[in-house]
């Protein structure tokens, strides 16, 4: 991963990373809305991302990671509606008795 120049990183308020992997997202975005209108790109896309962030076209935002396992997309707090929907039914059956 090459460093990313101080004219990005200035007032970061997200990792390093982050904004990498936002930049090319939105690079690859660039790429592929060109593909589909059929525009050849004179500019390479990841010049197109990074002008655009800087900017201020779009925004990245992190996520925090989870506190139980620290990965961006657990399911830890993940509660089933079926579970959900079985403590309903027992309460209201404890109510009907």
């Amino acid at each position: 991963m090459l460093k990313p120049s101080v004219e990005l990183t200035k007032d970061l308020e997200i990792s390093t990373y982050s904004l990498v992997v936002g930049i090319a997202k939105k690079a690859r975005e660039i790429s592929s809305n060109a593909e589909v209108n059929g525009e050849v790109l004179v500019e390479k896309p990841v010049d197109m991302a990074v002008q655009q962030y800087i900017n201020k076209d779009f925004e990245i935002i992190e996520t925090e990671p989870c506190a139980v396992c620290g990965r961006l997309d657990c399911i830890c707090d993940y509660k089933p509606v079926i579970n959900v929907l079985d403590t309903v039914m027992d309460e209201a059956e404890e109510v009907q008795e």
